[in-house]
């Protein structure tokens, strides 16, 4: 996309443009499952952010203000996406697409598994009020469970993406 107008304009443009990163790893820990440098983690989020606003470039223009998009990585080879639409819906479909599409999308090489990430993205310019923390699938599947509290990534990853 050429934009030729200010950047504010420019960003109302785009299908998908990342408002927020909301990292499920305890603080703590970050270097040890990510390393020390950020860079490859910065470059695999610019993609997924990317290949998002490719996608959504050619559907139907979403009723949602917003996406939010989670992100599991156990591997760079293994790596799962949520997506649930925010302020307004999006087709099902769309969403499959989305998590299918952007799970094809070379994940970072982690130094220590697994790790997690949602993606607050914002679609055409809008914006959402708020962003849900965790998406509803994930508090679904803590709600099935027996445990009282599932930290993510490493208990919430074993009931919702068990190794098979």
């Amino acid at each position: 996309m050429v934009c030729l107008a200010s950047t504010a304009q420019c960003q109302e443009s785009k299908p998908a443009g990342l408002h927020q990163l909301r990292l499920y790893v305890p603080i703590p820990q970050l270097e040890d499952r990510f390393g020390k440098d950020i860079e490859p983690l910065a470059e695999y989020i610019k993609a997924l952010e990317k290949r998002a606003g490719e996608i959504l470039a050619k559907e139907e223009k979403p009723k949602a203000k917003g996406l939010l998009i989670a992100v599991g990585i156990k591997s760079k080879k293994n790596a799962r996406i949520w997506c649930q639409a925010v302020e307004g819906d999006a087709p099902e479909a769309l969403l499959g697409k989305l998590e299918k599409e952007l799970a094809k999308v070379e994940a970072v090489d982690l130094k220590k598994g697994p790790a997690g990430f949602a993606m607050e993205v914002n679609l055409f310019g809008q914006k959402p009020d708020k962003y849900p923390e965790f998406p509803q699938s994930w508090v679904e599947a803590a709600k099935k469970s027996e445990t009282k509290l599932l930290v993510p990534p490493d208990d919430l990853f074993k009931i919702i993406w068990p190794d098979k």
